[in-house]
């Protein structure tokens, strides 16, 4: 791929990789797309290989996450110009570790062996996500490791979780293009054992998508999940306040069999402080049916007037949640120091919301603890792991109205699936306009509502106890076998 022809098939192969994740799901293609990057990388020199991974990287997060255009034009009101430019910024800074990976590839792995591509290829891409997961506050969306929650790659996440997966697939992409290349130099022997290899990766990891790390505690109930489907445009309006504080009273008050019921983030569009008497009806009720109400609503601070994004237990119940990982433009503005006045002579509309505390207790009810997180936090899996080790059900609790139509809520829902996978709970998945589901502790759907309709699912839920290999060991062992990679390739590729 000397010629210009190796620009275009990487936008190409960066093109299809969204096909691999939610909601298309072909999941070879994650395999098939890295494949073809990495041989145009091989042809490359360092320089060229960082325009390829930037190129590829425009392919693959312009088609995957392009759109936040709809969240701040259709709902930020944000001039189209502005709105189209801010993405183009977002996909090309986004583009830049594909683009860096290139670069670290072939500038400091100059030499082209087995060795580069079976071992430093997997894990230059799988640092470079986990980079991509903390740096700048993070950005952890469209990791390889979720394109693969339907195949049998993914009994590696409860080991070492969405990182795990991710470097199966790598290196399934490695050894599939060394068995290429040795057949294509007459070496059927050597291609035969990478090909054994990537059917022993797949194979292990069917196999450990049987072992369950963790057992059911205590006696399953019935959870119900409110999906009130409120207009983004007309959520905050206060003129539509009472019909949302009615809608969801009157969608609640035909589930009071259920042990739990549980409201989206935001549900109450006025502060804690202001719904005092709402609250106190609903808390009323469900303690009167011996049930629980968890709803997102905001919390204003008394000290300082900050606000938080939060979560309460109504009724038979106990806790409550504050955001902690706030999104970056979308509820604080970084740097606003700097950039807050040009920012009000664009008329950019921006949140301002402050840091929960993350010394909390869990929720609890009937003695179980429910890990909660709200909307973009679930995406993380790391902070997964700082909340309490002994919760039996995780909740999220989200507003993906934010994203109208898009592709955005069901990769929403996919990271809300590893996240159960990788530490072997049921999850719960409430937005206001969907996706709302119920999800097993091995990551499957155990049933779904139909998106932007007014409904309750309704479902059984069994918690669950012990602990994953992920929940005991957290990123030691995968970075230990990413460092250990990158040395064995740095001594083959180094120059003499």
């Amino acid at each position: 791929m000397d010629s210009w022809f190796g620009e275009v098939a990487c936008l190409i192969a960066g093109a299809l990789l969204t096909l691999s994740f939610a909601p298309f799901e072909i999941f070879p293609l994650a395999i098939l797309a890295p494949a073809v990057l990495l041989v145009a990388w091989l042809t490359a020199c360092a320089s060229r290989a960082f325009l390829r991974g930037l190129i590829f990287g425009m392919g693959f997060f312009g088609t995957g996450v392009s759109w936040v255009y709809i969240s701040m034009h259709d709902f930020g009101n944000v001039p189209i110009w502005l709105s189209v430019m801010i993405t183009i910024g977002f996909v090309l800074i986004l583009a830049l570790f594909p683009a860096t990976n290139g670069y670290v590839f072939n500038r400091y792995f100059p030499k082209t062996s087995t060795a580069k591509i079976i071992c430093v290829f997997p894990a230059t891409w799988v640092l470079f996500e986990w980079i991509r997961s903390w740096i700048f506050t993070g950005f952890p969306w469209l990791f390889l490791g979720y394109s693969q929650m339907d195949s049998p790659l993914k009994g590696y996440a409860p080991l070492m979780s969405v990182y795990a997966v991710s470097l199966a697939v790598v290196l399934s992409s490695s050894l599939l293009l060394s068995a290429i290349l040795s057949f294509k130099r007459n070496q059927a022997k050597n291609a035969y054992f990478y090909l054994f290899g990537l059917a022993l990766i797949w194979v292990l990891g069917g196999s450990l998508s049987f072992i369950s790390f963790t057992k059911s505690d205590g006696k399953p109930f019935q959870v119900s999940l409110v999906q009130g489907n409120v207009p983004q445009e007309l959520k905050w309006v206060p003129e539509h306040l009472q019909p949302t504080l009615d809608l969801y009273q009157q969608l609640t008050e035909q589930h009071w069999d259920s042990k739990i019921i549980i409201w989206p983030e935001a549900a109450v569009p006025i502060t804690l402080q202001d719904a005092q008497d709402y609250l106190a009806g609903i808390a009323s009720q469900a303690t009167k049916h011996n049930a629980a109400v968890i709803t997102g609503i905001f919390i204003k601070s008394p000290e300082n007037h900050e606000y938080y994004n939060s979560v309460i237990t109504l009724g038979k119940g106990s806790g409550l949640y504050t955001k902690q990982h706030l999104l970056p433009f979308g509820e604080f503005t970084p740097m606003k120091r700097y950039i807050g006045k040009l920012l009000d002579f664009l008329q950019i509309p921006m949140s301002d919301v402050a840091p929960g505390n993350g010394d909390l207790p869990p929720i609890t009810v009937n003695d179980i603890k429910i890990s909660t997180f709200l909307c973009y936090e679930i995406a993380f899996p790391e902070e997964v792991l700082r909340h309490d080790g002994n919760i039996g059900i995780i909740l999220t609790a989200t507003n993906d109205a934010w994203f109208g139509h898009s592709i955005a809520q069901v990769q929403h829902l996919e990271m809300a699936r590893m996240r159960s996978l990788e530490l072997g709970r049921p999850g719960l998945f409430v937005g206001n306009s969907g996706l709302t589901a119920f999800i097993t502790p091995t990551g499957k759907i155990q049933s779904a509502a139909q998106p932007f309709e007014q409904t309750v699912l309704t479902d059984i839920v069994q918690p669950t106890q012990g602990h994953t290999p992920w929940q005991r060991f957290g990123m030691d062992p995968i970075l230990f076998i990413l460092i250990i990679l990158l040395f064995f390739g740095w001594k083959q590729c180094r120059p003499k």
